[in-house]
C-alpha cells in the first residue's frame, strides 16, 4: 500500500461539482459508454455493476465484442460470426468511450514508514476505443490512460479475429493485452466492485512479478455455448514477452531468450456462475541486492496455478472464492543454492445487490509464503464497503470503501500495517 496520496488540487472543485450534481439531480446525466449506446441497452446488460463483467459480457468479449444472438434455442445453426450486428452501424460515439474517476483518501500507515495522509484525488482518465469492423470477424480494442497515478501510459492495444459460430467459435489476436483479465470468470477477474484487484492477484513476489501486467504478445482461445447460452466453456492460452528487471511489461526490445505461457479455462453454470482454472510459467532476468557490492544476477522460473469459483444466488448474492499457488526460484546471494520462494493464497469476497446499481461487500484476502531458510510471513488483506450507481443506465457511480493491509515483507520479514478509507465517484461516457 503507498504511502503517499498525490493531491490534485485543480481538479478537487470540478470533482466535487460533479458529485453534488449527481447526488441531487442525476437523471440528466443521460450518457453511456460505446458498446452500450451501440446497443442502446443499459450497462446491467453486460455488467452486475460496472466493471464487474456478468455471463454476457463474458460472452460479448469472447465473441470479438459482438452482442451473442438471442435466437440461439439449438433449433437452427448458431449465426456465423460475421453475421452478427450486421445491422448495426458503426459510429465515432458507438467506438470511443470516456472513464473518468475522482476521490477522497484517508490513509493511516505503520511500520518502517509512518504516515497518516488525506487528500483530494484525480485518479484516472482513461480512453477506450473497440468493437467489431462491421461484417467481418475482425475486432480490436485500445485503452489508454491520459491521467491515471499521475503518469500518461497504454494499457491495451490489439487486433483480433474471431472466427466460427455464436456457439462454437475461436479467436486469436496480438499485441499489448492485461494478463489476467476478461478470459475468467468474476473471481479471477482483476476488476471487480472494490478499486484494487484482490491482493491475491495484486501481489507481487520478491523477485518483482504480478499477476497485474500488460504485456505485449498473442492470445488464442475457443469458446463453446449450450443453446441460450446457459453453459459456457472457454479456453485461453498467451504467449508474452513477460516481465523486465523490475517486473514491468516488456514492451519492445529484450534481450530475454524465452517467452511466457498463461492457459486459462473458464465454466459458467447455472444464472450466472462460474469455475476458472488458470495456470502461468515464466521465466525473467533478475538483478538481486541492486546497488550493493553483493549485486548479482539469475534467471529464475515462475510459476502461478489456482482455481476460483463465483456463484450469484437469487440475482442477490455473489459468493467468490479462490486459491493461487505460487513457486518462484529464488536466490538471497551469488553463492547460494537456488531455492524457493512459495506461497498459498487464499481469497473470499461476498457481494449483496440490494437492487439493481445499488451493492454492499465485504472480502478477505490471506497469502502465506515463505523462502527457503526464511521465517514463514504471510500478507493479510480485508475491505467492506457499498456502492450505488447514480444514473438508471449504471454509468455515474459513487463507492465508499474501508480496507486493512498488514503485509509482511517475505525476505526481511518487516511489517507493515496500513488503513485506507476512500470515497470515489466514477462517471463513464
Amino acid at each position: 500500500m503507498p504511502n503517499e496520496r498525490k493531491s490534485w488540487t485543480p481538479f478537487v472543485f470540478p470533482v466535487l461539482a460533479a458529485f453534488v450534481l449527481c447526488l441531487l439531480d442525476p437523471q440528466p446525466l443521460k450518457a453511456i459508454p460505446a458498446f452500450a449506446r451501440k446497443y442502446d441497452v443499459k450497462c446491467y446488460t453486460c455488467h452486475i455493476i460496472p466493471p464487474a463483467l456478468n455471463k454476457t459480457g463474458y460472452m460479448f468479449r469472447r465473441l470479438g465484442y459482438r452482442m451473442p444472438p438471442d435466437e440461439m434455442d439449438g433449433t437452427k445453426p448458431a449465426p456465423k460470426i460475421s453475421e452478427l450486428d450486421k445491422d448495426v452501424k458503426w459510429s465515432i460515439t458507438n467506438s470511443l468511450a470516456l472513464v473518468g474517476q475522482g476521490s477522497f483518501t484517508v490513509e493511516k500507515t505503520r511500520g518502517e514508514d509512518t504516515s497518516s495522509t488525506s487528500s483530494f484525488n484525480f485518479d484516472k482518465a482513461l480512453l477506450f476505443a473497440g468493437g467489431a469492423v462491421p461484417e467481418t470477424n475482425f475486432s480490436y480494442f485500445v485503452e489508454f490512460a491520459f491521467a491515471e497515478d499521475g503518469e500518461a501510459s497504454l494499457h491495451q492495444a490489439s487486433f483480433g479475429y474471431t472466427a466460427g459460430r455464436a456457439n462454437s467459435s475461436f479467436f486469436g489476436k496480438a499485441g499489448q493485452m492485461l494478463l489476467q483479465e476478461g478470459e475468467g470468470t468474476r473471481a479471477v477477474m482483476m476488476f471487480n466492485l472494490f478499486d484494487e484487484p484482490s491482493s491475491v492477484l495484486l501481489n507481487s513476489s520478491p523477485i518483482n512479478f504480478s499477476l497485474d501486467q500488460g504485456p505485449v504478445g498473442v492470445d488464442v482461445g475457443y469458446t463453446y455455448a449450450t443453446p441460450f447460452f446457459k453453459q459456457i466453456l472457454g479456453l485461453s492460452a498467451k504467449v508474452t514477452n513477460g516481465v523486465d528487471e523490475s517486473g514491468e511489461a516488456i514492451l519492445f526490445d529484450s534481450k530475454k531468450n524465452s517467452k511466457d505461457f498463461w492457459f486459462d479455462a473458464d465454466y459458467w453454470f447455472g444464472p450466472d456462475g462460474g469455475i476458472s482454472f488458470v495456470s502461468y510459467y515464466g521465466r525473467k532476468n533478475q538483478i538481486q541486492n541492486a546497488g550493493t557490492p553483493d549485486e548479482f544476477n539469475f534467471y529464475p522460473t515462475i510459476r502461478r496455478n489456482g482455481v476460483f469459483g463465483n456463484y450469484l444466488f437469487f440475482d442477490k448474492l455473489d459468493v467468490q472464492g479462490g486459491y493461487l499457488r505460487s513457486d518462484d526460484d529464488w536466490r538471497a546471494s551469488v553463492d547460494q543454492t537456488k531455492g524457493k520462494f512459495k506461497s498459498n493464497a487464499f481469497r473470499a469476497e461476498v457481494d449483496y445487490y440490494l437492487q439493481r446499481g445499488f451493492a454492499v461487500m465485504a472480502r478477505y484476502d490471506r497469502i502465506n509464503q515463505k523462502i527457503d531458510n526464511g521465517d514463514k510471513t504471510h500478507i493479510e488483506d480485508w475491505g467492506v464497503g457499498i456502492q450505488r450507481a447514480l444514473t438508471p443506465l449504471g454509468n455515474v457511480i459513487v463507492r465508499a470503501a474501508y480496507t486493512h493491509e498488514s503485509v509482511a515483507d517475505p525476505v526481511t520479514n518487516a511489517v507493515q500495517k496500513g488503513k485506507l478509507l476512500k470515497v470515489d465517484l466514477r462517471l463513464m461516457w
